[in-house]
């Protein structure tokens, strides 16, 4: 039994522990603790203030300074499942907006800012919450999983990093047909400065033809091998109608319309560069194209001209007046190299050096041996002195006179062009007190406009003085156009003191128009049989004549648009000649020849074996599990 007074002491205890347990019980959130200390605390406050008013009515007690942000805290718990919502919208969208979207990249980082600003606030004010959740199993599970995808994603963006620093290119395929010469590499490697190409193509959805999306892949698929090798080399696509200006930079005021489908090959420290010009429509020979492009824009290799000597031709070196050295000048100007080649009367076996780019013969005053004409036919047909094929045809600019040699004019007869004895009078288009000198305004618009209207400007009036007429054999074996014309009102006199044209009788002088610039392509010359096939590039010969020579001497050079007119023809005629020479990939078409037995047994493998072979590893798997 128990005695009354250990009964007391256990209900003593008991009221103790009683009165002990409501405030060991006290709320773990700081929150919670201060709503439920609230009343008492008023309490113990009023009782205070009336003591304090007793002994003292001027004393005044003071809150903690974070007590004025309790109804603020209040508002952002209850609204705090919004907030969040709100700040992961923030945070993703300015992401993309970021990542995707660079002329709004400011109001992406803004939002981004917002988005970490909610999160941070609501994350701030529920600490205990958020620390209680991590804290929690689910909590630690969820950060284990966080922690191991940001170190996954981590190693896959070093790795990502690594790889595209150290990447390497593999060609499958049996005749490297993804892979660039050995040529193209060394130039590549050696670059001396950037370089980057524009290609001047519509959208692929724009293309007119299935034709012209084929070449456009194929521009863009080496530009990219190109990129691949080195980082001094880049490129671009431009539209030409969404971007004029770019166009303008290199064409000037040419039309849009008439850029498209071309390349410009740059160096961007010397900013030289180079339009592409491919061998062929096809651009089987493109990598060599671009490789050429490159070397002329960053002025590692220059194209090479020659002007023909030992015939009284017009000196290249000379500076005086009936000289030639202006035109050395501008030649050198425009990023060519130009040399003589001297070939004496008695000369024998001569050849034109393989890598001339073009020809000049200027005003012959004296005849073409037998050897030397075998030599220039030689290389307008493409062919070597040991009778193999030269890697480029043969490219010649020929200026005439009146009074050319007749050598010369048989000639170039051989290969269809007729140069005239007597010099044109233009009645209609004469320099005023020069009636003997021509004044060719009319360029024909159908001619090419790299010639005519190389940056979208007309040619100014070209000055001839005594110029001849130009006439073209038509056969099946050349195609001639002429580049200019003179007007209606133009004779052809044979006496060069007369300046007054017979109009009317027996010794009329023969009445225009007549063509003093005459640009022709021959595959042969006259007589010789068509070919049965298409011919190979190098056995097209393509050949410029002028009427007259003294429009180019030094002292005329700078009169009239005479200096552009040739310029622009040389750079015509020189475009497409390649300083290497790379062979074309040759794409190989492989077929697999099956029998009927090999036939029938692919085919029904691929029926009936890989389902077999799967139905039986489920009945394995529900033999094991059964």
């Amino acid at each position: 039994m128990t005695s009354p007074s250990n009964q007391d002491a256990g209900n003593q205890d008991a009221g103790q522990e009683a009165g002990q347990d409501p405030g060991n019980q006290r709320p773990r959130d700081w929150r919670r603790r201060r709503r439920s200390d609230r009343p008492a605390s008023e309490a113990e406050g009023q009782s205070a203030s009336r003591q304090a008013g007793s002994e003292d009515t001027d004393e005044v007690l003071s809150q903690p300074l974070i007590n004025f942000f309790d109804p603020a805290f209040d508002q952002v718990v209850i609204h705090s499942g919004p907030l969040v919502f709100a700040g992961i919208i923030g945070l993703v969208s300015g992401i993309v907006v970021v990542a995707f979207i660079s002329s709004m990249r400011l109001y992406g980082y803004i939002d981004i800012v917002i988005g970490l600003l909610l999160l941070g606030g609501v994350g701030a004010v529920l600490f205990s919450n958020v620390l209680t959740a991590f804290v929690s199993r689910t909590g630690r599970y969820g950060a284990n999983t966080l922690i191991l995808v940001g170190a996954f994603t981590g190693i896959v963006v070093v790795a990502n990093v690594v790889s595209f620093e150290n990447h390497s290119r593999m060609d499958v395929t049996a005749t490297n047909q993804f892979s660039l010469g050995t040529r193209t590499k060394d130039v590549l490697s050696n670059l001396s400065e950037d370089v980057r190409a524009t290609a001047f193509y519509k959208d692929a959805v724009d293309s007119d033809s299935a034709d012209l999306a084929q070449r456009r892949n194929k521009v863009l698929d080496t530009l990219e091998e190109f990129d691949s090798r080195t980082s001094k080399f880049t490129y671009r696509v431009v539209d030409p109608d969404l971007k004029p200006e770019i166009v303008s930079k290199y064409f000037g005021a040419r039309p849009t319309g008439f850029v498209t489908e071309i390349v410009v090959v740059e160096g961007m420290d010397s900013e030289r560069f180079d339009v592409l010009r491919p061998t062929d429509a096809s651009y089987t020979e493109l990598e060599q194209d671009l490789v050429t492009s490159t070397l002329v824009a960053t002025g590692s290799e220059k194209k090479l001209i020659y002007f023909l000597a030992g015939h009284g031709e017009r000196d290249v070196n000379s500076g005086t007046s009936d000289g030639y050295g202006a035109v050395r000048s501008g030649l050198e100007g425009d990023n060519y190299r130009v040399q003589t080649l001297n070939w004496g009367p008695t000369d024998v076996d001569l050849e034109v050096p393989l890598d001339a780019a073009l020809l000049v013969i200027a005003g012959p005053t004296s005849s073409l041996p037998e050897a030397h004409e075998l030599a220039l036919d030689r290389y307008l047909e493409g062919v070597q002195l040991d009778g193999s094929l030269r890697r480029e045809h043969g490219r010649m600019i020929f200026l005439a006179e009146p009074d050319s040699p007749a050598t010369f004019r048989n000639f170039f007869a051989d290969w269809g062009l007729l140069i005239s004895t007597g010099y044109i009078r233009d009645v209609g288009s004469a320099v005023p007190g020069l009636p003997q000198t021509l004044s060719l305004q009319n360029f024909n618009p159908e001619a090419p406009l790299d010639i005519t209207v190389p940056k979208g400007e007309r040619l100014q009036s070209v000055f001839m003085p005594g110029a001849t007429a130009i006439g073209l054999l038509q056969d099946p074996l050349r195609t001639g156009m002429a580049l200019a014309a003179t007007t209606a009102n133009s004779y052809l006199i044979n006496e060069p003191d007369r300046t007054e044209p017979i109009t009317s009788g027996p010794e009329a002088d023969q009445p225009g128009p007549f063509v003093p610039v005459v640009r022709v392509q021959s595959i042969g010359q006259v007589g010789t049989e068509a070919p049965t096939s298409q011919p190979e590039p190098s056995e097209i010969s393509d050949i410029i004549v002028f009427g007259d020579s003294d429009f180019l001497s030094n002292n005329s050079y700078n009169q009239g648009g005479g200096s552009d007119l040739f310029l622009n023809s040389a750079n015509f005629l020189v475009g497409d000649f390649s300083l290497v020479s790379i062979r074309p990939k040759v794409f190989a078409f492989r077929e697999f020849n099956l029998d009927a037995n090999e036939y029938d047994f692919v085919r029904f493998s691929s029926w009936l074996f890989l389902p077999g072979i799967m139905g039986l590893m489920a009945a394995f798997v529900w033999w094991v599990r059964r």
